[in-house]
């Protein structure tokens, strides 16, 4: 059953998100949150706005959406965003069968999910590692889909996916290094509390930004048993050491928004291979922004996100 609490946005909402998005936010539209049971787990699930509903997967693994939600939020003027942590992430239940981590498992409670929320055909947008999630359920349920929308998604082959990560390994400094060996002697991080895991994840993520004096605005939540989920989640490893998808996605007719920071490795490595094989597709680059453009470059994305919307039939 689910258990989703409705509220309007004029209260401490709307006071956080005009600090955070400032006037482009509408801040009289409704908010849904609360736990939904789904496909043997419960996901927390966020829903704002009204309109064509924008399904939004997040990515990780064991990352939750609230670090996309004050940079998205101004679509849902036009659109319902739904936002959901994955299968143990953030504040989705962290109990799940042990057998039930699987890729497949992933792509079914996006499926799930989309039916308990009552949804007809969605717009599905994913980053990152959720890029990958959602093109394995574009390839299962097209038909669901309105469009498909992919920001700095991870690549659509284990081969190339490992190049990216290669090439991001080789943008870390040696100050970043010896910071990251700082924090991993910390009495905090041995004791894997929250606060430091949090300083070690904003770390790694700093080579991933255009301008690191953005990585300020990266909003991130780290559960508690933070450590414990990461660890679970280790069970995908066997399915991300060998995976192609490139064949499947050139059957697809989705129309799809591939996006990227020009400053994003993966730009060059597995969004032209996604685009190539997506037919049709468009290719957009966000000049000076890395792996989070909607950070760094918020008015040219949702510039380009919108115009694309607009144009899906």
């Amino acid at each position: 059953m689910s258990r989703i609490r409705v509220r309007r946005s004029t209260s401490l909402w709307a006071v956080w998100a005009a600090l955070l998005v400032g006037p482009l936010v509408q801040v009289g539209f409704a908010v849904a949150e609360g736990l939904e049971a789904v496909n043997g787990t419960e996901l927390w699930v966020k829903r704002m706005g009204s309109g064509e509903p924008i399904l939004v997967v997040h990515g990780g693994p064991v990352l939750e959406h609230g670090y996309l939600l004050p940079h998205l939020a101004p679509l849902a003027e036009d659109y319902e965003l739904i936002f959901f942590d994955q299968r143990l992430s953030g504040r989705s239940a962290p109990e799940v069968e042990e057998g039930s981590i699987r890729l497949t498992d992933f792509v079914e409670d996006i499926e799930a999910l989309r039916v308990a929320l009552k949804l007809e055909r969605i717009h599905l947008m994913a980053h990152s590692w959720g890029g990958l999630l959602a093109m394995r359920y574009a390839v299962r349920f097209e038909p669901n889909l309105r469009s498909l929308i992919l920001l700095d998604s991870m690549a659509a082959s284990s081969a190339l996916w490992q190049a990216e990560q290669e090439t991001v390994v080789e943008g870390v400094t040696e100050e970043d290094k010896l910071e990251r060996q700082e924090i991993m002697a910390t009495e905090a991080f041995a004791a894997r509390r929250p606060e430091a895991i949090e300083q070690l994840l904003r770390l790694s993520f700093k080579a991933q930004f255009h301008d690191p004096a953005k990585l300020g605005d990266l909003e991130l939540y780290v559960p508690e048993d933070y450590s414990e989920r990461s660890r679970r989640f280790g069970k995908l490893g066997p399915e991300l050491e060998s995976y192609d998808l490139h064949a499947e996605l050139k059957v697809l007719e989705v129309p799809t928004l591939v996006l990227y920071g020009d400053a994003e490795p993966g730009a060059a490595l597995g969004g032209a291979a996604i685009q190539e094989a997506l037919q049709g597709s468009e290719f957009v680059l966000i000049e000076d922004a890395g792996h989070f453009p909607f950070i760094e470059q918020s008015d040219a994305f949702l510039s380009a996100v919108r115009k694309f919307l607009a144009a899906v039939p």
